[in-house]
């Protein structure tokens, strides 16, 4: 990530969305669909850990501001080795953790396949017709999406001088699904659930470099993504056995979430070191690859024992720990070299265009 877009605020906010996604698979969705087996499942949903899948939109908030800032002063090539520099490594340490994890505790019934493995790897299961090996994968998912639009408008030329129509031109589409066309294709592919989200971020960053019109596609992004949570929200009710998701919560959290955000950007903490938290900010994304599955086979392991509270501290610190092993240890130096790959490739390929003919 570029050092303007590391700022202290941001990797706060990070660090809260992915706690508050933990909160809601421990203290929620494990509870009503007793996936952490029969002893962890018996204690109630709790009424706000209900709302914390939120925290994934929030994600693509911080997605779409960053991810305008990393394209600036890079072309296609460059952003998407960046991209999988920053991915893919601990995605496959993580991923396979969890595969192992997943074959260890086989009580717990995730689907566990070698083809399914090696499915996962690409980072695109669903497109190869096999299960994520862990739930929380469908959201890197969305984020591909999101990242191969982006270098396709970076292809074409619109994506650096058009950002702002861009923006619009989405949440109109996306407005138009939602409220009459309902197709799940425009769904899935250009994300109209979050790109609400996704615009606002966008949109924050717009309005840094003073373009026109920024403030109004910002404003309008910023409903779009309360409608789009209200209606998500609506969704979640049947597939979590009927437990209730207040629109009037789903509106003020997310309302909230968007305007810290949009301070994040903007305010200097200066109280904050900003090493330490830059280095928490990257971890949450190996916490978020393995949180889940692997925090559910913790609870079926550990809460029959000490019961939930202290099975809940021991797993999160040890998938805290391991998440900060992952940034340390895998993310930076494969990332260095896949970049140092890709400005090889960059040069060879330079070179060979120079190249004389004949």
């Amino acid at each position: 990530m570029s050092a303007a877009a590391r700022r202290p605020g941001l990797d706060v906010m990070r660090v809260a969305a992915v706690a508050a996604v933990a909160w809601f698979h421990y203290g929620f969705r494990m509870q009503v669909t007793g996936e952490a087996g029969p002893f962890a499942g018996a204690g109630d949903p709790g009424d706000w850990a209900r709302f914390g899948y939120l925290g994934v939109s929030v994600f693509f908030a911080i997605s779409g501001y960053v991810i305008s800032i990393s394209t600036e002063g890079r072309d296609p090539f460059t952003f998407a080795v960046a991209r999988i520099a920053r991915l893919w490594p601990v995605y496959v340490v993580a991923m396979t953790l969890t595969a192992l994890v997943t074959l260890a505790v086989p009580a717990l019934g995730f689907p566990l396949s070698l083809p399914q493995y090696l499915a996962n790897l690409t980072m695109l299961s669903p497109f190869l017709g096999q299960p994520f090996m862990d739930g929380a994968y469908w959201s890197i998912v969305a984020e591909i999406l999101f990242y191969g639009w982006v270098g396709l408008l970076m292809l074409v030329g619109l994506w650096s001088r058009h950002q702002v129509a861009i923006a619009l031109v989405w949440l109109a589409i996306a407005a138009l699904d939602q409220a009459v066309i309902g197709s799940d294709i425009l769904r899935r592919l250009l994300l109209t659930d979050f790109a609400g989200f996704f615009a606002f971020g966008m949109m924050l960053r717009a309005r840094e470099r003073g373009e026109a019109g920024a403030i109004f596609v910002l404003a309008a992004a910023f409903v779009q993504a309360v409608a789009a949570a209200i209606l998500f929200a609506d969704g979640l009710v049947e597939l979590y056995r009927g437990e209730p998701f207040s629109p009037l919560a789903v509106a003020g959290i997310v309302a909230v979430s968007l305007v810290v955000l949009a301070l994040a950007t903007r305010l200097d903490v200066p109280w904050l070191p900003v090493g330490p938290v830059a280095v928490a900010g990257r971890a949450t994304y190996p916490f978020y690859l393995l949180h889940q599955h692997i925090g559910y086979a913790g609870f079926y392991l550990l809460a029959p024992m000490f019961g939930l509270g202290v099975s809940a501290i021991v797993i999160l610190a040890l998938i805290a720990l391991a998440a900060l092993l992952l940034t340390v240890i895998v993310e930076r130096p494969a990332a260095r070299a896949i970049c140092g790959a890709g400005e090889w490739v960059r040069m060879r390929a330079l070179s060979f265009r120079r190249r004389p003919a004949g």
